[in-house]
C-alpha cells in the first residue's frame, strides 16, 4: 500500500481530476441527447460516479468544481468554441473534432480563460491525461490548451517561460 501512496497524487487533486472527469463525461452526453447538463445532472452521478470515484480512488468527486466546470461549459459553449476554435491549425474548424475531443478541449479551455485560480500549466497536463483516458489525441489537445493558455493567460504563461 506505501507504494500506491507514493505513485497517487494528492486527495484533492484526484477529487478535482474525477470532477473534470465527470464534466468531460456530461458535456459529451449533453451533446449527443441534446438535453441540459443540470437535467440529467442527478441521474448521471447517482449511476456513473461510483465508477468515477473508484477510478480515482476518491471518497467523493469535488462536486463544487464539477458543478461549476459542467455549468460553466454548457453555459459557455460558444464563446468556448470560438476559443479553441481560434487555436486550431489553418484549416481546422470546431465541427471537424470529434464530439468527445470537443468535450475535453471545452472543459479545458473553460478552465483556463475562467478559472485563473488554477495553474495554466497544471490545466493543460491534467487535460492532456484526461484526453489520454477519454481515448483521444493527447499531442493534439496538450497543443490546443497551450495555444489557449497562452492566449488568456499571457502573463502567467510569459512569467514562467522566463523562469525555466
Amino acid at each position: 500500500m506505501s507504494e500506491d501512496r507514493n505513485t497517487l497524487k494528492p486527495v484533492p487533486v484526484r477529487r478535482r481530476s474525477a470532477a473534470r472527469l465527470a464534466a468531460i463525461q456530461l458535456a459529451y452526453q449533453s451533446h449527443m441527447s441534446g438535453q441540459s447538463v443540470t437535467a440529467f445532472m442527478p441521474d448521471f452521478l447517482q449511476h456513473y460516479s461510483d465508477d468515477i470515484r473508484k477510478s480515482f480512488r476518491v471518497k467523493d468527486l469535488d462536486n463544487a468544481h464539477l458543478t461549476a466546470l459542467a455549468t460553466s461549459v454548457e453555459a459557455s459553449r460558444d464563446n468556448l468554441d470560438e476559443t479553441v476554435g481560434e487555436c486550431l491549425a489553418d484549416g481546422w474548424t470546431t465541427d471537424r473534432l470529434t464530439v468527445l475531443d470537443l468535450a475535453v478541449l471545452r472543459a479545458g479551455a473553460c478552465e483556463l480563460v475562467s478559472m485563473p485560480h488554477l495553474p495554466a500549466r497544471a490545466v493543460v497536463s491534467e487535460y492532456a491525461a484526461l484526453a489520454d483516458v477519454c481515448g483521444c489525441d493527447v499531442g493534439f489537445v496538450n497543443a490546443v490548451l497551450d495555444r489557449v493558455a497562452r492566449s488568456s493567460r499571457v502573463v502567467e504563461m510569459q512569467s514562467r517561460k522566463a523562469g525555466d
